[in-house]
């Protein structure tokens, strides 16, 4: 299975949550590709992540980001916190 498609599923199942217990969770790939696959999804659209702590990112599909924060009934979040990082000129 690609990475990009094993991120989706990790965080399908499991919702938003930290990229490290993402990294954990996926044996077959290091850290630093699942840190690289984050950051073209980023790049992309699909994946919010921003950061935690020092050293610590929270990473999101967009869609459970949106779904959050519609049946919480609170605003979406802005980009405040949120790392986004535009798409490379072509």
């Amino acid at each position: 299975m690609p990475i990009e498609e094993a991120i989706i599923e990790q965080l399908r199942l499991r919702g938003p949550c930290c990229l490290d217990d993402v990294a954990t969770s996926l044996p077959d790939f290091s850290w630093a590709q699942v840190f690289l696959a984050v950051d073209r999804m980023s790049r992309k659209g699909g994946v919010l992540y921003y950061r935690l702590g020092s050293s610590t990112y929270q990473i999101a599909l967009r869609s459970q980001m949106v779904e959050s924060s519609s049946t919480s009934g609170q605003k979406a979040p802005t980009t405040g916190g949120v790392m986004t990082i535009p798409p490379a000129a072509a």
